[in-house]
């Protein structure tokens, strides 16, 4: 039994293993998913570089027929938000300065919240409000990365949050649109990657010493 992985252990890897779980899950929903794109109505099927991940959420696929993706893909958007919530939530006890733990958190999980309500009709207003969420627990984490002299770290959280930033242009300036779908999910998986890595890093030290702010 010296391989026996320990409950404490196991414990650190929950976020890791719901995001691997959200992934399994969007997987299934994509398969099960009609068809019909915003490009086109008559496509079959679930096309990753044609599709909105929202498709995934409606009752009715975009083709009009009965929709059998919808309950697997809230399940894969719960489990990513829980996920990436707790992650958020232990990342700011790592951070030196109340006030920067509280951006942390109130941030991170608000933003987590409203993200996952973008599976009701209220797509649009969610996205706008946890967008606003997560750029301040973002930006309050790479702050305290700076502050850490963790440059890697920081390095790969400012590449990946570009890809977010170039995202919110496509979506709001209406511009390359087409594009919107492939870097849709970009986004989902850069961010989220490097959100684990700074969970990660956050448990390395206690919280005074991280210098997360």
């Amino acid at each position: 039994m010296a391989n026996q992985i320990q409950p404490s252990t196991l414990k650190t890897h929950i976020p890791l293993i719901g995001l691997i779980a959200s992934g399994g899950l969007l997987e299934v929903a994509a398969a099960r998913y009609p068809g019909g794109s915003t490009f086109d109505k008559h496509s079959v099927g679930f096309a990753w570089t044609r599709n909105f991940i929202s498709a995934l959420f409606q009752p009715l696929a975009l083709n009009g027929a009965a929709n059998s993706a919808r309950i697997p893909a809230v399940l894969a958007m719960l489990a990513l938000c829980l996920s990436l919530g707790y992650a958020f939530w232990r990342i700011s006890r790592a951070a030196a300065s109340a006030r920067h733990r509280k951006f942390i958190e109130t941030g991170g999980i608000g933003s987590m919240v409203y993200g996952f309500l973008v599976v009701t009709p209220l797509h649009n207003l969610m996205v706008n409000i946890a967008l606003l969420f997560y750029l301040t627990a973002v930006l309050t984490i790479m702050y305290g990365l700076y502050i850490q002299r963790t440059t890697r770290l920081l390095m790969i959280g400012v590449a990946c949050n570009v890809v977010l930033l170039l995202s919110a242009v496509i979506y709001y300036g209406n511009v390359l649109y087409w594009m919107l779908p492939t870097m849709q999910k970009l986004t989902y998986a850069s961010c989220s990657c490097w959100i684990m890595a700074v969970y990660y890093n956050s448990l390395k030290t206690p919280a005074t010493e991280v210098g997360l702010g």
